[in-house]
């Protein structure tokens, strides 16, 4: 379904439970840097080289 609207579903857990985390983070300092939110991300879930490279690539606000 989000395909249809244009959106992209993630394929891990990990990365399902990072992109929620980074949302909240979002929400709660909006001028924190965007990579270093990411990079944090990266080592709170463990993600792996190409989730975090997909969340530099697309994560937006």
């Amino acid at each position: 379904m989000a395909e249809r609207r244009g959106g992209v579903v993630p394929g891990s857990d990990a990365l399902k439970s990072a992109l929620r985390w980074l949302s909240e983070q979002r929400t709660a300092d909006p001028a924190a840097s965007r990579l270093k939110l990411i990079d944090e991300a990266a080592l709170r879930f463990d993600l792996a080289p190409n989730d975090v490279e997909f969340l530099a690539m697309n994560w937006k606000e």
